[in-house]
């Protein structure tokens, strides 16, 4: 037998339930695999939901790095990530990809993956609640860290989350593939040259086709495979309605920030990247509502946040209804879905992951075409990285992160501070600011479609923050909104 093929066998009786850990009959990796005495970086996953599967498969594939071990609280999401991992090895091994011959150990407190010597670095597509904890705690164990994106979930992480990462040393990224993009980045660098004048105005799109999570009649009870205490975690005890522990976890802001975090944070980044990286703004606000849906969810569907920045205005807009209840598609600007579009003094540069164009000032005409992969290289980037010992090789910094995701944390915290208006009463509010009076018209008329016929929107006040300390200076922003806002036990360590 192919000795490598052998390390594919993963029996299901071979699996021990011991102290949260659950092992295969692998035993610790030999010395001789030290990073340095032949490159291979060996790395550990935390967090085995949705977003792992892809991620496994990337950093798989690149030569010489070995996954050693992956952690989560829920042994059944654990157990379908060893069935993943076997069905890329074995692609792998198809196309004549060498693999080191070990095995994956499966250990559900991640605590326990962190105290291994064999694990150079950790992946962490965990909930985004865990994200800044899981990655703090491995720098301290001296682990280099990928984190998925967003880095933080609130304003306060972000600070001593690029504490963290400037204290410890070691190579921390996060998982903006649009920065490896050659699409976005030919793109932005065509418009930082100058050549379609300044930028005026920014949008950042996120127009999606999603449905309604449901809802309960009694409150969900956690699956027997999962430690609901570890998998809570930092997040406070409350009770939810929603028919599924994971994934919907992200429209509940107990445990997510909505799709403008989840899914916006990218192109708020690449917002931020175009401006030139110019910091926090001065303030930031934002109107929405959760339309139609009536579910398990309490993070707005429809949500438009703008702000000053870098000397441009800027509109953030997710919108998650399909255009109607009987048309499966999301709405579009100018062609556009899920990107940017910048305009300027000469034109419009246009789109996102996997290309962008560059638009005459009548916004059809294309001028030039900037062609994109969708990132890919960008996990092979940050082996590079700790192969180099060098962060600044990978291109998605948390110093960079950081600011622009606390736009999408101050976006929501003005959401959430809100008070209701009846779309005439948020259309007085707004007067003089015609492009949001235009949000406003169009998604009323969308909202025709699904028997909403009079909407309600939340509109919050200006979140203002010292762009020099980053601090808060809107009165009454409480802790449960920017943080820090813990249970007992899993505190984000205060660092700065």
């Amino acid at each position: 037998m192919n000795k490598n093929r052998s390390s594919l066998i993963i029996p299901r009786r071979q699996f021990l339930y011991a102290s949260g850990l659950m092992t295969l009959t692998s035993t610790a990796l030999s010395a001789q695999k030290i990073l340095g005495a032949n490159d291979r970086v060996r790395i550990g996953f935390i967090g085995m939901g949705r977003r792992s599967g892809g991620l496994l498969g990337e950093f798989l594939r690149i030569p010489n790095v070995e996954l050693v071990a992956i952690s989560d609280p829920d042994t059944a999401q654990m157990e379908n990530r060893l069935q993943h991992i076997q069905r890329i090895k074995a692609r792998l091994l198809s196309k004549g990809h060498p693999l080191p011959d070990s095995r994956v150990e499966a250990i559900q407190d991640y605590r326990k993956l962190l105290e291994r010597k064999d694990i150079d670095a950790v992946v962490i597509p965990s909930t985004t609640f865990w994200h800044t904890l899981h990655a703090i705690h491995a720098l301290q164990a001296g682990k280099h860290v990928y984190v998925e994106k967003p880095a933080t979930f609130t304003h306060w992480e972000g600070r001593q989350l690029e504490a963290a990462a400037q204290r410890y040393g070691k190579v921390i990224g996060v998982g903006y593939q649009n920065r490896s993009d050659p699409g976005p980045q030919d793109g932005i660098r065509y418009v930082q040259e100058g050549n379609l004048g300044k930028i005026r105005k920014v949008r950042a799109l996120c127009f999606r086709n999603r449905d309604s999570i449901g809802k309960l009649d009694h409150p969900l009870k956690p699956p027997a495979t999962i430690n609901y205490d570890l998998w809570l975690g930092p997040a406070p005890q409350h009770v939810t309605y929603r028919p599924e522990l994971h994934y919907d976890w992200h429209w509940d802001f107990n445990t997510g920030n909505g799709d403008l975090g989840n899914q916006s944070v990218h192109e708020i980044d690449m917002v931020y990247w175009l401006l030139g990286h110019p910091g926090l703004p001065s303030e930031v606000r934002s109107f929405g509502n959760r339309f139609a849906w009536n579910d398990g969810g309490n993070t707005p569907n429809m949500l438009a946040v703008w702000c000053k920045w870098g000397g441009a205005e800027v509109i953030l807009e997710t919108n998650d209804l399909k255009v109607s209840p009987e048309r499966n598609v999301a709405r579009h600007r100018m062609g556009t879905r899920v990107g940017i579009i910048a305009e300027c003094e000469n034109g419009f540069l246009k789109g996102g992951r996997g290309g962008m164009v560059a638009l005459k000032p009548d916004g059809k005409t294309i001028t030039q075409r900037f062609k994109g992969n969708g990132g890919q290289g960008h996990q092979n980037s940050f082996i590079e990285a700790i192969r180099a010992n060098d962060g600044s090789k990978f291109p998605a910094q948390v110093a960079h992160s950081h600011p622009s995701e606390s736009v999408m944390h101050l976006g929501n915290a003005s959401y959430r501070m809100g008070d209701l208006h009846s779309s005439s009463e948020l259309q007085s509010t707004l007067s003089g600011h015609d492009d949001l009076l235009e949000i406003i018209e169009e998604q009323n008329e969308q909202l025709l479609t699904w028997d909403v016929n009079d909407p309600k929107y939340f509109c919050g006040p200006p979140i203002r923050v010292n762009p020099e300390t980053a601090e808060v200076t809107t009165p009454g922003v409480g802790p449960e909104l920017i943080g820090p806002h813990y249970r007992k036990g899993y505190e984000v360590p205060k660092l700065t």
